[in-house]
């Protein structure tokens, strides 16, 4: 027993530190870092000699230059693209579609918002889609709420790089991991895409416009798991949300002519003449020369080997490998050069851009870091195994049921699915093979659950009631967002008992 809480206390020191004195994220991590290698010094049981400890760093570091490099030039794109007046006009595009509120609800919230986080990651999707919402005359509260109940692809988020996170560290393929993932998050797409209409316009505006929501929400949860299953998990989010977006004009389109009796699909609301002037194709291109590429780079077999073995940082004595060109981040790069040449940006507005990157990308990135070097820590001092051993002998079979939990509990810690999973993911992988389990179904358990519950993590909501405007209302967003994530949690709780009985 005194063994279990020993290793439990780098856990406990996160909680303190963004609970108890109130520490931001880097802090927490550092200090349960700290922590960590305190207990690999000291305590006998837990003991790693000095070049262990090193080791062990060094490795969490390389882990989080993956996502580091793919998150820098992400964040990067969306700051150019919105200097550039891109995402304005791309979301004015959408939400000028149709005056139907609940249109625009399931425009903006269900199939926009995953493109936006599906390519930039971050939350980034909070600030783009709360202030459209409070243009279009919805009252801030609501936008506020409805733009954090739109993170419903944060597993995609980034080119999936809390999902690719996950997979390294579990040592599971990702396109494995990505796919059951996928598949879990169905009927949590279906929750938060009705509950974002249950908000915009309560039961009446549901019972409007279900039939319409449900298909939808399908083609996008459908399109997620096929892209991953068979195409490539980075690119799921970005082509299910094209996907979803291209079904819903459709359905503005024919609802209209059977309206009107004519092709006329935006005659209710015009864009303003500044934002006609540049077409949505146009607006859209570095969202379709990024999908060109990575479609190009993992399709063709021949580019796809030339990428792999190019420009190849391959550390054996880390089992770590790091392809520099066949990185989503490199394609992320070239797209933000692409939009720079495009639209001819001045040295003033890209130097600005790089410079709110580097104001966000270095806390998220220093707190990966101190979260995944922490993992790998107490993964290879016995910490981990410790502590799977006591769940699994201590609940048993019944640990399947508490694996969400464990995996929401880092997504509203940490606010982040990346350090979610860098937190537990090992730790669940050991307690599935100790009780017998499929670690992919822990993996996507904790994957899925840690990401949900992000949208409740305090950095979060504080975010959504920044930008409206509302910061006397945080607590209340709070309270609410918190209901719907931890409703997606007992979703998740219930898929863990089905999936047994058939056996899938």
């Amino acid at each position: 027993m005194r063994e279990i809480g020993i290793a439990f206390l780098p856990f406990l020191m996160i909680f303190l530190m963004l609970f108890v004195f109130k520490q931001s994220s880097v802090r927490s991590g550092f200090a349960a870092y700290g922590t960590a290698v305190l207990l690999a010094i000291f305590v006998p049981t837990f003991h790693l000699r000095t070049v262990e400890i090193f080791d062990s760093s060094i490795h969490g570091i390389l882990i989080s230059s993956v996502v580091a490099y793919v998150l820098f030039f992400g964040i990067l794109l969306f700051h150019l693209m919105n200097e550039a007046g891109l995402i304005r006009t791309i979301a004015s595009f959408i939400s000028h579609a149709t005056d139907d509120p609940v249109r625009q609800v399931i425009l903006l919230v269900v199939a926009f918002s995953p493109l936006v986080e599906s390519s930039s990651g971050f939350g980034i999707a909070i600030i783009v889609i709360a202030p459209i919402l409070i243009a279009l005359g919805f009252p801030r509260y609501k936008a506020a709420f409805l733009s954090l109940v739109s993170l419903s692809a944060v597993p995609w988020g980034a080119l999936a790089t809390g999902t690719v996170i996950g997979a390294n560290l579990g040592k599971i393929p990702l396109q494995t991991l990505g796919s059951e993932i996928a598949l879990m998050s169905v009927p949590t797409f279906y929750l938060f895409a009705f509950a974002s209409v249950l908000i915009a316009a309560g039961w009446k505006g549901l019972a409007q416009r279900w039939g319409e929501l449900s298909v939808i929400t399908g083609i996008l949860a459908a399109s997620i798991w096929l892209f991953s299953k068979y195409v490539s998990v980075e690119l799921a989010g970005v082509l299910a949300s094209m996907a979803a977006i291209g079904t819903e004009f459709l359905w503005i389109r024919i609802s209209a002519k059977r309206k009107a009796g004519n092709g006329h699909v935006f005659s209710q609301v015009s864009c303003s003449e500044a934002e006609s002037e540049m077409s949505i194709i146009k607006a859209m291109s570095p969202y379709l020369f990024l999908t060109g590429f990575l479609f190009i780079t993992r399709l063709l077999p021949g580019v796809e080997q030339m990428f792999q073995s190019s420009l190849k940082i391959d550390l054996p004595r880390y089992s770590f490998s790091l392809p520099l060109l066949y990185s989503p981040g490199f394609a992320l790069l070239l797209t933000s050069l692409f939009t720079i040449c495009l639209f001819r940006m001045r040295i003033d507005v890209i130097k600005k851009s790089w410079q709110s990157t580097c104001k966000q990308w270095i806390p998220v990135t220093l707190s990966t870091i101190s979260f995944v070097a922490m993992s790998d820590i107490m993964s290879s001092s016995g910490m981990n195994a410790i502590l799977a051993h006591a769940a699994a002998s201590t609940l048993g079979p019944a640990f399947i049921l508490f694996s969400p939990l464990i995996g929401g509990l880092g997504g509203l810690l940490t606010g982040s699915n990346t350090g979610a999973n860098a937190m537990f993911i090992q730790l669940q992988i050991e307690a599935a093979h100790q009780l017998g389990m499929s670690p992919q179904l822990l993996a996507a358990a904790q994957c899925t659950s840690a990401s949900h519950m992000t949208m409740a993590s305090p950095s979060r909501v504080l975010l959504g009631a920044t930008v409206c405007e509302i910061r006397t209302e945080e607590n209340k967003i709070l309270r609410n967002v918190s209901l719907i994530a931890v409703s997606s949690l007992l979703v998740i709780v219930l898929e863990m008992i089905i999936y047994p009985l058939f056996n899938v």
